[in-house]
């Protein structure tokens, strides 16, 4: 199970029992408290999983600013519709898209540099591991002055729990001159149900 639907399940746990003691103090019936609490833990549970996945991007990009001259984009989101199964209420989330961070080139082969690139590729294991999924992490180099390719491209996949960490080695010419740009990004559904 990943961790975004036990949080909702967590969430739906604590709702649960909330709403059964709130029904005892009340005099009303527990088993619909319960149900009615359920429903509103669901839900927060899930955005509680989607909000401490954004935080976690922001730490694991400002973790790798310590390599001199290196600059952490501010994590992007998607917002995804929840809704509850049972009532067919839906909220919506903010949920983590992506975060990117640029090493200067000079700095890649440092060992401030070699450790913001094993806390980048710890982080997108983490995220493939917790959430069971596919997340795409791309190294853009810039091309040379003649605009040529300065790597060849490549391609490697590794397992991460039920999930997988796709990296892709490319030369893209929007990538500053002097940088190596990594990005770590997942794919968002519009709707989901919990």
């Amino acid at each position: 199970m990943d961790e975004k639907t036990q949080g909702a399940m967590i969430g739906a746990a604590i709702g649960c029992a909330a709403g059964a003691v709130l029904a005892q103090v009340t005099s009303n019936d527990p088993g619909t408290a319960c149900a009615a609490g359920a429903v509103v833990g669901g839900l927060i549970g899930y955005q509680r999983a989607r909000s401490h996945e954004i935080e976690e991007a922001q730490k694991a990009a400002q973790a790798t600013t310590t390599v001199e001259g290196a600059k952490a984009a501010p994590v992007q989101t998607d917002v995804v519709q929840v809704t509850d199964k049972e009532t067919g209420k839906t909220e919506s989330v903010k949920a983590f898209k992506s975060v990117s961070v640029d090493i200067p080139l000079s700095q890649v082969n440092t060992a401030d540099g070699r450790e913001a690139m094993r806390k980048l590729n710890d982080y997108a294991r983490k995220v493939a591991t917790d959430r069971g999924e596919t997340v795409e992490m791309t190294i853009a180099m810039p091309p040379d002055k003649a605009g040529r390719s300065k790597v060849a491209a490549q391609q490697t996949r590794e397992a991460a729990g039920k999930g997988a960490v796709v990296r892709s080695v490319v030369t893209d010419p929007r990538t500053p001159s002097n940088v190596q740009r990594v990005t770590i990004e997942v794919k968002n559904p519009a709707r989901i149900e919990v």
